[in-house]
């Protein structure tokens, strides 16, 4: 007779096909998809999403999960996988298939009109979709339920477990640490530097990103380096991992971090092991956890001063007119520039987090009906005042800026922040277990610190809860301070300033 756990594995496998299905269609719609095609795969991917919906709401699945939970014979593994799906099929008969088809169909239709709305630096064309999506959020909210904030439903999609009161202290502790930090610093620092002004040639940018990813060790044989509008990672299937970055003709450094950045995601989708394949418990913990490895590696890896001297002279193989006399000392300062900016994606992590943060505050405002879309620019507007201190000049470098609320990706803003906090926790701890950590990223060898990140992080999957994860690697919980002591201590020594 086979095992409730033997009847369980076709079902877990169908899941995952419809979800690789759904991803490639989703990874193609963003690098390849003719734009006259968007309406037909909207009702294409809203089809399959109602598939996936219907199999995982299936009442027979209910029951072996139930019967599941009651067996004392799972492993590790097994017994995370249950919990996960359960708490996955328990969401899910919550929404109603019709709302779940209505979901993926509308954000097929404000993706597209925010790709021509960004371009036109025009929110009329995207706002009739996004006040029907955030419509249909404000419904799926409700169906999954919440205790004290409409928000925290959302959140919990993508942060399971964290709530919005415990983000806002979080941000709060922060954004009040951040502000003497980021005012001491921007008063002491001159003019964007000359060097980065230049023009680069884009085929050349793309070269040397396909090299970079390569040299930290993410493995093309299993994943693919494209271009986008804009940036991400997505994990198609087993031994897929996909991600992008973008060219600036204007800005190297943008495509050169991004691509620092999207690795940092990939390389944990690719240390997730293959054993955990068609498992609940073989995805990530959480998009904080996530965030966490991109921002590891794009900020402190990428913008470290070993990590520099080892790019900079392979930025002058590719570009030596235009970096030929630039000096180590320069080029440090200068990926490490700190300034106001209108754009979240190239702000510089002194003030990345502001950006975030102002994020924030919209969505709850948003969820707790205090704002409507048709005040979405204005109300932007304002919060970079009262946030960045500037004032965008284009609904483009406005609230048009941002891909993620076209997409649905509501909830998915604080993540960021959540991941910059685990980012500094993390490489805090890795620097007390790694041995030269300094020396071996002046060498441009990072394979030490990824072996470390596979053993604490990538290789536990969805095991833990994000939070009881952060505090099993970092050895405490986790909280703003080591964030805000590494910025602090950088930057001062960096501008010469006290804080």
């Amino acid at each position: 007779m086979t095992t409730a756990w033997e009847r369980l594995q076709p079902r877990l496998r169908e899941l995952t096909d419809l979800a690789t299905t759904i991803k490639l269609l989703e990874w193609d719609q963003s690098v390849m998809m003719p734009s006259k095609a968007a309406p037909a795969r909207a009702r294409a991917i809203a089809t399959l999403e109602g598939t996936a919906h219907s199999r995982l709401t299936d009442p027979k699945l209910g029951d072996l999960l139930e019967e599941l939970g009651n067996s004392d014979s799972l492993d590790l593994d097994q017994e995370a996988s249950v919990r996960i799906l359960k708490r996955d099929y328990d969401k899910a008969t919550k929404v109603p298939e019709d709302l779940v088809r209505a979901l993926a169909e509308q954000r097929g239709h404000a993706y597209h009109a925010w790709t021509e709305a960004r371009p036109a630096s025009d929110f009329s064309i995207l706002e009739p979709h996004l006040e029907k999506l955030i419509d249909l959020k404000k419904q799926e909210a409700d169906a999954l339920g919440y205790e004290e904030e409409r928000y925290d439903a959302l959140l919990d999609q993508f942060e399971p477990g964290m709530t919005s009161k415990e983000v806002k202290t979080m941000f709060d502790e922060l954004v009040d640490g951040l502000k003497p930090i980021v005012d001491a610093v921007l008063a002491a620092v001159g003019e964007r530097p000359d060097f980065l002004r230049k023009n680069f040639s884009t085929d050349k940018q793309m070269q040397f990103c396909e090299w970079l990813v390569k040299t930290l060790n993410f493995n093309t044989d299993e994943g693919r380096l494209d271009i986008s509008p804009h940036p991400f990672t997505i994990q198609i299937g087993a031994r897929d991992v996909r991600q992008t970055t973008r060219m600036d003709e204007k800005e190297l450094l943008f495509s050169v971090f991004a691509a620092m950045h999207e690795t940092g995601h990939a390389l944990y989708e690719q240390g997730i092991p293959a054993t955990m394949s068609d498992l609940p418990v073989g995805r990530y913990a959480s998009l904080g956890i996530h965030e966490s490895q991109s921002r590891l590696w794009e900020n402190q890896i990428g913008r470290s001063r070993p990590f520099s001297d080892f790019l900079l002279p392979k930025l002058k193989e590719r570009f030596p007119e235009e970096l030929g006399m630039v000096t180590p000392d320069e080029f440090y300062r200068g990926i490490n520039h700190p300034q106001r900016t209108l754009i979240r994606v190239s702000a510089d992590e002194l003030t990345y987090n502001l950006h975030v943060a102002l994020r924030f505050e919209m969505e709850l405002q948003l969820f707790r009906d205090e704002l409507e879309v048709a005040d979405l620019p204005e109300a932007w507007d304002s919060c970079m005042e009262k946030y960045i201190e500037i004032r965008p000049e284009s609904q483009a470098d406005g609230v048009l800026q941002d891909m993620h609320w076209s997409i649905g990706a509501l909830g998915y803003f604080p993540t960021y922040t959540l991941g910059t906090i685990y980012s500094a926790a993390f490489f805090t701890k890795a620097k007390e277990e790694v041995d030269n950590i300094e020396g071996d990223l002046r060498a441009g060898d990072t394979k030490q610190l990824l072996e470390w990140l596979r053993a604490k992080i990538h290789s536990q999957g969805y095991r833990y809860e994000a939070k009881e994860l952060a505090e099993r690697v970092a050895g405490e919980p986790v909280g703003a301070r080591p964030l805000l002591d590494y910025l602090g201590s950088k930057y001062s020594e960096l501008y010469e300033v006290s804080i």
